[in-house]
């Protein structure tokens, strides 16, 4: 498994989007420049130590992206794979694409582990998530490929997977990891790996 310092221009930019403001909103809180802004998020260079600290305020003052029945809606409504669980593997919500992959209806995964639908390298994965500090907002996100065991009405299946992790905080304070990915075939996972160079790569936040 790999880790890094903080991804600044990930930092910026997602705090940024998920408040809606444009760069030059951004700019005038932190007294710098609209250019300034851009050059952080292209990653052209490192904001100076004042801005990193603001940042870390903003962040940790203002991680709610969205009420938690916005986001929550969303991930249901998604036709791709993705699913949020808290941070004992409980699934809080389920996609339309997760739900055709376990081969299930929405009541019969919602409110259940997933480790009773998923297992091999995802799950090590995730408890690797969660010893890293992803329930305690130490990661800004998580990557992780693998072969992921789904076990499905018809029996147990195979495949190798692609996933991001983030976290997400509800408004009552709960952080959560939402899981975003897909099945892919081995040359993508191939050429994934060797690109990122191991299995789980993790981004910290502060």
């Amino acid at each position: 498994m790999s880790s890094s310092k903080v991804n600044w221009p990930s930092v910026i930019r997602n705090f940024r989007m998920s408040k809606r403001l444009k760069q030059a909103a951004l700019a005038a809180d932190l007294g710098v420049t609209q250019a300034m802004i851009s050059r952080w998020e292209n990653g052209d260079s490192e904001p100076p130590e004042r801005v990193k600290r603001r940042m870390a305020e903003l962040v940790q003052d203002a991680f709610v992206v969205a009420p938690a029945p916005t986001w929550v809606d969303l991930v249901t409504l998604n036709p791709s794979i993705e699913f949020v669980t808290d941070s004992m593997g409980m699934i809080k919500a389920v996609s339309r694409g997760a739900l055709e992959l376990f081969g299930l209806a929405r009541h019969e995964a919602e409110g259940r582990n997933v480790k009773d639908f998923l297992g091999g390298d995802f799950m090590a994965a995730l408890g690797r998530l969660r010893e890293e500090g992803m329930f305690q907002n130490n990661l800004a996100y998580g990557q992780s490929l693998g072969s992921m065991e789904v076990n499905v009405a018809s029996g147990l299946k195979t495949v190798l997977y692609d996933f991001i992790h983030w976290p997400r905080i509800s408004e009552a304070r709960t952080v959560y990891c939402v899981h975003s990915g897909a099945v892919v075939d081995e040359s993508k996972y191939t050429s994934r790996l060797e690109e990122r160079g191991d299995k789980v790569v993790l981004r910290r936040t502060f």
